[in-house]
């Protein structure tokens, strides 16, 4: 992603980007669990590596666990709410 993540808006789209459908994003609340909501192993993969680039530094393991929910992607990098 070219532009700071800064708002949830911004994180939904840094997920959708790694989605294989990311229309499925439109469907989930802010506190919905990924892998309930069907979300994959290579989709989360993506959705990591995304934030990797984000961030500029590797996610630690727990950082990487904690990848579960729009808000906690967003708790990670900082977003603000819209």
């Amino acid at each position: 992603m070219t532009a700071a993540v800064r708002t949830l808006d911004d994180v939904r789209d840094l997920i959708k980007a790694s989605l294989d459908h990311p229309a499925l994003l439109d469907r989930l609340g802010d506190e919905d669990d990924f892998a309930q909501a069907g979300i994959g192993s290579g989709e989360m993969i993506r959705i990591a590596l995304s934030l990797e680039e984000e961030l500029r530094r590797p996610l630690l393991d727990d950082e990487l666990l904690g990848l579960t929910s729009v808000a906690a992607v967003a708790a990670l990098i900082g977003a603000e709410a819209n």
